[in-house]
């Protein structure tokens, strides 16, 4: 079957392949791919920045944005069927006797650091024709979601960082009158879609121009667009008061640390995007400390996603369909062939979520 590879850690190694078909357990589900979206993790994948093979294999099948439908099923499966559209979660647990969250199926929480991830780490990923994958890690989907279901994993990843931030908050009587989002790609965005299902006064700070594709789809949600070009941090925050929730994902480290400063008494900042390459800032470290400590203020990351959060993820797709037709459809902004593939992540100035239609 064709998939497309790399070799890790090699710059532009990534090829169009012929693989072996996936070996099916009794509790293994195979699924057929639809389609697969691209993220930036895939681009630095091709960039050879990081990523490791299976121990078996020389090569690395990319992808895990993965929407597919259930094929054939092992022997013990119980809740899939052929036919049922589904969608894999990304990381496996690690091994070690010792990683509680990994026992417990939290394996986005793994305490070693020795986990796997799906078409990144140690094991193959979905831009392949077929997959294998234990009936443990998939998400059955409704048929009436399929058109935009390859939203369903970045949108666990944002569902992970919001349901974390009010179990957090559950530390006071907290109310949201502001929250802010840094970037809108397809996390940003499906974060701002989020927010705004909770009624959450909420702004998108973002390069993209006012009035321009990405600021129609955000005043389309009811959010505020800010061009970060014209419109300096400091200058919206002194607009908007002090901010009770800031959601990070742009990967750019030094405009977290700028939020930071015009966090409000008793807030809160999630970090989601990866920084990379050189980010130095000067930082007053007292002032810093000083500024979370006496004003009970927080910052922490997240990363990846469990198995509740791509339950609750197809929950509000079919919500945010309803609430806002067509928007989701509107963010599918290229599709690519199997065969176009080079042509997929070669990005373009309003991409948002670009997908491969693995199916002829």
């Amino acid at each position: 079957m064709k998939a497309i590879s790399i070799r890790p850690r090699t710059a532009d190694s990534m090829a169009l392949v012929d693989v072996p078909e996936p070996p099916m357990g009794r509790q293994d589900v195979l699924v057929k791919m639809v389609r697969v979206g691209i993220c930036g993790t895939d681009q630095e994948l091709k960039q050879g920045l990081y990523g490791q093979a299976p121990p078996w294999s020389d090569y690395l099948v990319i992808g895990h944005e993965a929407l597919g439908r259930v094929a054939e099923v092992g022997p013990e499966v119980e809740n899939f069927a052929a036919g049922d559209y589904v969608v894999a979660s990304v990381r496996r647990p690690c091994r070690h006797s010792h990683c509680g969250p990994c026992l417990s199926g939290e394996n986005d929480m793994c305490l070693t650091g020795d986990f796997l991830e799906r078409g990144i780490n140690r094991q193959h990923g979905f831009m392949s024709e077929f997959y294998s994958e234990d009936q443990r890690w998939l998400t059955k989907i409704p048929a009436g979601i399929e058109p935009v279901g390859v939203f369903l994993e970045p949108l666990s990843v944002v569902e992970k960082a919001i349901r974390q931030t009010f179990k957090i908050q559950e530390r006071l009587p907290w109310k949201v009158e502001n929250a802010l989002v840094l970037g809108a790609g397809a996390i940003g965005l499906l974060g701002a879609m989020l927010l705004r299902m909770k009624d959450i006064n909420t702004y998108v700070l973002d390069r993209s121009e006012f009035g321009g594709f990405k600021s129609q789809l955000i005043a389309a949600l009811g959010a505020h667009h800010i061009n970060s070009r014209e419109t300096p941090l400091s200058e919206v925050a002194a607009d908007l008061g002090p901010i009770d929730f800031v959601l990070e994902a742009t990967g750019y480290a030094p405009l977290a640390f700028q939020a930071f400063q015009h966090l409000a008494t008793n807030g809160l900042v999630c970090l989601l995007g990866v920084a990379g390459g050189s980010q130095e800032i000067s930082v007053d470290a007292m002032e810093f400390n000083n500024r979370m400590v006496l004003g009970n203020r927080l910052v922490f990351g997240s990363v990846n996603a469990s198995l509740v959060d791509f339950q609750s993820g197809a929950e509000h797709i079919q919500q945010i369909n309803q609430r806002w037709p067509g928007t989701l459809e509107k963010m599918l902004t290229r599709r690519a062939s199997l065969g176009e593939f080079p042509e997929a992540f070669d990005r373009q100035p309003d991409d948002i979520k670009v997908v491969i239609e693995m199916e002829a």
